[in-house]
């Protein structure tokens, strides 16, 4: 996913994903490609947010 913005937005969701009931662990990656858009290269995790 390519989440390339021109200018920035703030507190914006871009992943949403939901689980179910039943799940009690589950790991999520979160991949940095590197070369799939030169110059840009890094990635800030703001926030995760979990809920039952």
């Amino acid at each position: 996913m390519n989440t390339y913005a021109a200018k920035t937005v703030y507190r914006q969701v871009v992943f949403t994903h939901t689980l179910g009931t039943t799940i009690t662990t589950h790991k999520v990656p979160l991949r940095v490609l590197s070369g799939s858009t030169p110059g840009r290269s890094t990635v800030t995790l703001d926030a995760l947010m979990v809920t039952r």
